[in-house]
């Protein structure tokens, strides 16, 4: 026991003033004071690494409903400029090439679309 006294006086000694300041304050004042600086340290960079993990998540779905909006304005204004083509069809042969046509550039632009927001995916994970 007397040791432990002995080492205990030598922590305080090596310490600075505040913490010994700290510990004389309260009982275990110094191992508490110790505690709570480590663990607001902690606390502060795990929030800091969560906020940018959250605010990268947000920019990436903000960016990916942006896209997704795009190609539905697109899709819808190339189904009612079918619609148009089909109202003015005359032959079946004319209305399957407008119906290939549409089939067409819906393949091409969800095609597109689907690789942005794949590449946009990528630079996601690369940021992190």
């Amino acid at each position: 026991m007397a040791s432990s006294v002995a080492e205990d006086e030598k922590r305080r000694t090596q310490q600075s003033p505040q913490v010994t300041q700290a510990s004389a304050a309260g009982p275990g004042g110094a191992a508490e004071h110790t505690k709570q600086s480590t663990a607001a340290t902690r606390a502060s960079f795990v929030f800091a690494d969560w906020q940018k993990s959250i605010e990268a998540t947000t920019n990436f779905f903000a960016a990916a409903l942006k896209d997704g909006l795009r190609l539905t304005a697109s899709s819808l204004h190339d189904h009612a400029n079918f619609l148009k083509v089909v109202a003015e069809v005359k032959t079946p042969s004319e209305l399957l090439k407008s119906y290939l046509d549409l089939a067409e550039r819906s393949w091409s632009k969800s095609f597109s679309e689907g690789s942005k927001l794949l590449d946009n995916l990528k630079i996601q994970q690369h940021q992190r």
